[in-house]
């Protein structure tokens, strides 16, 4: 019984890495679609979202029997509470980058002169999801505890952003398009507030605190 169930933690650490890398190619591919409008790369995006949907569902469904059946108690409790807490956030990094992908489509081109710093925090979030989820696999509290730091990089360069996109709105009659990349901006932010809950969830599992 105790093999089995140390098996099953196995798994559950597998798919979370899986889950993770999920989402990072999800945000990767978002980018490459805002930077070439490529409408292929965008349609990839929103038919993988599904994929990662049904990745949670898997996760649930793995910790719930964690639960049920072995009734873990002290750390290997806390970690699994952890997991099933980490994929709602990593379900929502998948739901927000299939929502750029959306914006994308509409789009008429990519002209914005801060692409790059789009490019800047697209980069710095792959990497807090990336380390967010290693922090998770490897039990590691100071790597969490880097990633939460982060997330003030993350929210700076989107008030970068904002601030720019914000005068432009007050010298053109049409805003639509620079809204779009208002909203792209936020999404981004919201994708780092998510990896940041993530490395959150770490420190608890190891310390009980968050």
């Amino acid at each position: 019984m105790r093999d089995k169930y140390q098996e099953d933690l196995e798994k559950l650490n597998a798919n979370i890495l899986k889950m993770g890398k999920m989402i990072e190619i999800a945000i990767e591919s978002t980018v490459i679609a805002l930077m070439g409008r490529d409408v292929q790369a965008a349609s990839t995006v929103s038919e993988n979202d599904e994929a990662i949907d049904n990745m949670e569902r898997e996760i649930e469904a793995l910790c719930m029997k964690l639960l049920l059946q072995q009734q873990p108690v002290a750390t290997d409790l806390r970690v699994i509470t952890a997991a099933l807490k980490m994929v709602t956030d990593m379900e929502r990094i998948g739901d927000h980058a299939a929502d750029i992908a959306e914006l994308v489509l509409q789009i008429p081109d990519c002209k914005y002169n801060k692409m790059d710093t789009i490019t800047e925090i697209s980069t710095q979030i792959i990497k807090m999801i990336h380390d967010s989820v290693d922090s998770f696999i490897q039990r590691n509290y100071d790597k969490a505890q880097i990633v939460i730091a982060q997330d003030d990089i993350v929210d700076n360069l989107y008030h970068e952003i904002k601030s720019d996109l914000i005068q432009k709105i007050k010298k053109t009659d049409d805003g639509e398009q620079i809204l779009d990349y208002l909203l792209i901006a936020r999404y981004f932010e919201r994708i780092g507030d998510h990896a940041t809950n993530i490395a959150k969830w770490v420190v608890f599992a190891i310390t009980g605190k968050k």
